[in-house]
């Protein structure tokens, strides 16, 4: 039996590695806009 995730991300939420906050970033890449920090995918696991 094969089972599959029914999880489908509706958006795409990246967080600032310096300040943490939450932001709904759809294209790619770029700065946070609170501190200008780096912004990274939430999608992708942390190990």
């Amino acid at each position: 039996m094969v089972r599959s995730d029914p999880y489908t991300p509706g958006e795409s939420y990246r967080e600032c590695t310096s300040c943490h906050s939450r932001i709904d970033a759809s294209p790619p890449g770029g700065a946070c806009p609170e501190c200008g920090g780096t912004l990274r995918n939430l999608a992708v696991p942390r190990e």
